[in-house]
């Protein structure tokens, strides 16, 4: 059960990207419970900006919230990105994918001149993987012979449920979480496991983050490098 105070560190992040965002800017909403506060942070500032959603949730959230929405048109640049993450590493990699929408997180954030990355500091670690499965979106056709492929990585391949059904993305998709035991080249497994067939996308994400923050029950630290990342570790412990 998620305490309190992991509550109270995603609202201090949030705010904190929130007050990032600027009148006439074009922002790309990530997925996930943290950036659902950054979300409603956004709304409760109102500023005159549009807005491009990763996922149907967060759509309806930022409809209802009176945010303006638009698509992500060919050649479009994003001044800003903000979202959530699964785990952060010291060089800022990270796995994100536990709501399924991490495709179209990739897309908005590769076509973003900046991305805040929003999360408590429960969710940083000293390698990718330490917690985490990473989440793999699949075709559903010929899936299991994908997770055969995915096998061969290293990891150990479960298809994601809901229910008693496979879990579909808003992509009509399957997810398949993918445990490792260690992952010690982030960027080259990525590369990998995008090179199987029936592969949509994983939640690698490996130089798209230009800056962290982190909300811990002293309000919010921002991180961008990794003795940023460590120096914070080092303060936490005290």
């Amino acid at each position: 059960m998620i305490s309190v105070g992991v509550e109270e560190w995603k609202v201090f992040a949030a705010e904190a990207a929130a007050s990032r965002v600027r009148d006439g800017m074009i922002v790309g909403l990530g997925t996930g419970t943290t950036a659902e506060e950054a979300v409603k942070a956004i709304a409760r500032r109102n500023p005159d900006c549009l807005f491009v959603p990763s996922s149907s949730s967060t759509e309806r959230l930022a409809r209802n919230l009176g945010l303006r929405l638009v698509d992500l048109k060919p050649g479009m640049r994003l001044d800003l990105v903000i979202d959530g993450a699964d785990e952060v590493d010291p060089d800022l990699n990270l796995i994100k994918g536990r709501g399924g929408a991490h495709a179209r997180e990739k897309i908005i954030a590769c076509a973003a001149r900046h991305v805040i990355i929003i999360v408590d500091r429960t969710k940083l670690v000293r390698g990718l993987g330490e917690r985490m499965p990473v989440p793999v979106e699949v075709l559903p056709f010929g899936y299991g012979q994908t997770m055969e492929k995915l096998k061969k990585t290293g990891g150990v391949p479960v298809l994601r449920k809901s229910g008693e059904s496979p879990f579909i993305t808003d992509n009509g998709n399957y997810v398949v979480d993918v445990k490792f035991k260690k992952i010690v080249k982030p960027a080259d497994l990525e590369i990998a496991l995008n090179s199987i067939p029936g592969v949509v996308e994983n939640g690698i994400f490996t130089g798209l983050a230009d800056e962290v923050l982190v909300g811990y029950e002293g309000g919010c630290r921002r991180i961008r490098s990794k003795s940023d990342f460590m120096d914070f570790l080092r303060a936490a412990k005290k």
